[in-house]
């Protein structure tokens, strides 16, 4: 006998696993209604993959935060914002501003800036700048 869970928008009864097929229809009203038209312009343009490819290529495909906090090594998927676009669009493809990071990693990151966004970005950044030091010294 399946387990089922109950979706935690629409309240509907799923197996357990699986997706409702409401996120569909709410992916689609968030891209219609709120997402931010520019920052999706500039995820999907070959401005951003470019920059998105050094970056990854700057920290050997390794997410940062894991390594710098934990000392362990973590494969990077993600590159993040220290600074988000919509608070500084000029540092889009800074590479003092992007980290290369896991997605969980990256989610919790996200978590944190809730807390005290300043004071974690300041971290961040004097992070980055020594993890870079590291890697180009030949320390991983």
């Amino acid at each position: 006998m399946p387990i089922y869970k109950r979706c935690g928008h629409c309240g509907k009864r799923i197996p357990s696993g699986s997706r409702c097929p409401c996120s569909k229809d709410r992916h689609k009203e968030y891209d219609r209604y709120s997402r931010n038209k520019k920052s999706k312009q500039y995820y999907d343009s070959s401005e951003w993959s470019r920059s998105r490819t050094a970056a990854l290529e700057a920290d050997q495909s390794y997410d940062v935060y894991i390594f710098m906090t934990e000392g362990r090594i973590l494969g990077a998927d993600t590159v993040h914002h220290i600074i988000p676009l919509k608070e500084d669009w000029n540092k889009r493809n800074n590479m003092e501003n992007l980290m290369s990071l896991h997605h969980d990693t990256h989610s919790f990151i996200e978590m944190l800036y809730r807390k005290d966004k300043e004071k974690i970005q300041k971290e961040l950044q004097q992070m980055l700048i020594e993890y870079r030091k590291l890697v180009g010294a030949g320390g991983i």
